[in-house]
């Protein structure tokens, strides 16, 4: 099924992990995908797996780079359809040994860098819905977190950083939602759970840690990415044209309890 022809789709941290999901997803789909990501090797290695890519190398932290990142992409599409902030990271230190510079290099990542991809490609989004006429909408999709909502403990304390950046990005979502309607621009985020990533790896080889997350998730199984770009492509596509400002929750049911 090609829900997404024609469209022109970037995502952000597309080399690994869920964001290449979410970009095989959209390539599947009949998007030309632009690939961003900041790690240039990992980039190659992805291009080498799907040729049909668009790389762009890109630090969203970066506000000079988000720049030109867009640049190049008005460069060579005119027009995007479809943003997913995905580029995200988490750090380990608990609330005592936090210093600034971390709290400071996750939010940078975390919340900086969906508001400044996102306001470098407002105008380029504009044209697309434009391009597509009539009730069309581009799309963004920014990837949040269960941990925008709830406290979980994965790395055997509370990580305040990484949860708060995930709220400040909840809360973005809704706010440009809003701020972005009268210009055919949809905004919506999607919650992952715990997913299998290299992201998460040194979580799934500590088998306490895994029962422990089994038995908090009602559907008795760890995430893939592939749930996760599923939902992503929904949220991106014309059967979400009526749906702005809302968060779904990829996670087995964890929030339910």
């Amino acid at each position: 099924m090609t829900t997404h022809p024609g469209k022109i789709a970037a995502v952000t941290g597309a080399a690994s992990g869920n964001g290449l999901a979410i970009a095989e997803k959209l390539l599947k789909e009949g998007a030309t995908v632009v690939a961003l990501d900041r790690d240039e090797a990992a980039l190659e290695r992805l291009i080498g797996q799907h040729p049909e890519m668009v790389p762009v190398v890109m630090d969203v932290a970066d506000e000079a780079s988000v720049r030109s990142g867009m640049a190049e992409i008005d460069t060579k599409f005119g027009r995007l359809d479809t943003l997913v902030n995905n580029a995200g990271i988490v750090k380990g230190s608990n609330f005592d040994d936090l210093g600034v510079a971390e709290w400071d290099q996750v939010f940078a990542v975390n919340s900086t860098g969906p508001f400044l991809v996102s306001q470098a490609a407002r105008p380029l989004l504009e044209k697309g819905a434009a391009a597509r006429g009539d009730d069309s909408t581009s799309a963004i999709v920014n990837i949040t977190s269960v941990e925008a909502h709830i406290v979980i403990a994965s790395s055997g304390h509370p990580q305040v950083h990484y949860n708060a950046s995930k709220g400040a990005l909840l809360m973005f979502t809704k706010a440009l939602a809003i701020e972005t309607a009268s210009s055919k621009i949809r905004v919506n985020a999607v919650a992952p759970g715990f997913i299998e990533t290299p992201f998460t790896k040194s979580v799934l080889e500590n088998q306490e840690a895994v029962k422990f997350l089994l038995d908090r998730t009602p559907l008795g199984r760890i995430g893939r990415p592939s749930d996760v770009a599923n939902a992503v492509a929904f949220l991106a596509s014309d059967e979400a044209s009526w749906v702005t400002g809302t968060t779904i929750h990829v996670d087995g049911g964890w929030l339910v309890y």
